[in-house]
């Protein structure tokens, strides 16, 4: 007989590889060339895996902490990419020699009003750091408001306000998680810089991309600071939902070559609430 823990992970798995399932086969109707001899073996694992794991991860969260928020966010992401799909006027695939005037065609097709699950299926690892980043807000939001539904079954091994060092461990993982992902977005995309400084750009920005993430996630586990986290989840994911639509200007260059405009903004939301709450604190003070 399964545990409740491996029950929870069997069904966690099950319905991700439905949802994979699900959005391959609409892509494949479509006319996407998305099957398995399209790929390479790890090019194959990592987009139909990726396809997996962003459904399977929020699942999990709900039903071993109750977190409904990273659900809610992957139905409405799943919902708009299959919306755009099979809305009309639906995905048109034109040779490029359409476009270009030219007498002959090249066998190269332009798909227009389409690759939302394409893309989805690409950058699936972007999408599972925001849906970690919001279950984590969740998390921390509901151990610490009272107006909010308590967590069942909390961590063991964390307590909410963690301590330094916890928060320091839990802030650095983010963090690289963080990096790791974003730069490889980066590469992905072909971010680059002009005059031969596309090294050291990747050096700053991933730098950058750690303490982006860290510093709020910091704030959050530590000092329950929900703000700086939320902006940062929204960030990650408003930077990822900007890539369903190709641009000629890219969301993702700005995002990680100026991200200290991002921390910024961050910090200033950060320094907003802590002032809200000792304003807050010392009005009850003087009250009572």
């Amino acid at each position: 007989m399964l545990s409740a823990r491996e029950v929870r992970l069997t069904v966690s798995l099950l319905l991700g590889v439905i949802h994979a399932g699900v959005l391959l086969l609409a892509a494949a109707r479509l006319g996407y060339a998305v099957g398995p001899g399209e790929y390479s073996l790890v090019g194959m694992g990592w987009r139909y895996g990726g396809l997996v794991v962003v459904a399977a991860l929020p699942v999990w969260l709900a039903l071993r902490y109750t977190l409904v928020a990273p659900v809610c966010a992957l139905l409405v992401t799943t919902g708009y990419v299959l919306g755009m799909e099979l809305s009309p006027p639906g995905p048109t695939f034109r040779d490029v020699a359409e476009l270009e005037r030219l007498s002959e065609p090249t066998g190269i097709m332009v798909v227009e009003n389409g690759l939302y699950i394409v893309r989805y299926m690409i950058n699936a690892s972007v999408w599972t750091v925001g849906f970690v980043f919001l279950g984590l807000v969740e998390y921390v939001s509901r151990l610490g408001w009272d107006w909010l539904p308590s967590v069942p079954t909390p961590l063991q091994w964390v307590s909410i306000p963690a301590s330094r060092q916890q928060a320091t461990i839990i802030a650095t993982a983010g963090g690289l998680l963080h990096a790791g992902v974003m730069m490889w977005f980066a590469v992905r995309l072909g971010v680059t810089a002009t005059g031969g400084f596309e090294l050291l750009l990747y050096l700053f920005s991933t730098l950058g991309m750690w303490l982006l993430a860290a510093v709020p996630l910091y704030l959050l586990v530590r000092h329950r600071l929900v703000s700086p986290a939320t902006l940062l989840t929204v960030f990650v994911l408003l930077d990822v939902r900007a890539e369903f639509v190709a641009s000629v200007d890219d969301p993702h260059a700005f995002y990680f070559g100026a991200w200290f405009v991002f921390l910024g903004v961050i910090l200033v939301a950060a320094g907003v609430e802590l002032g809200g709450r000792r304003l807050a604190l010392l009005e009850r003070v003087q009250s009572v």
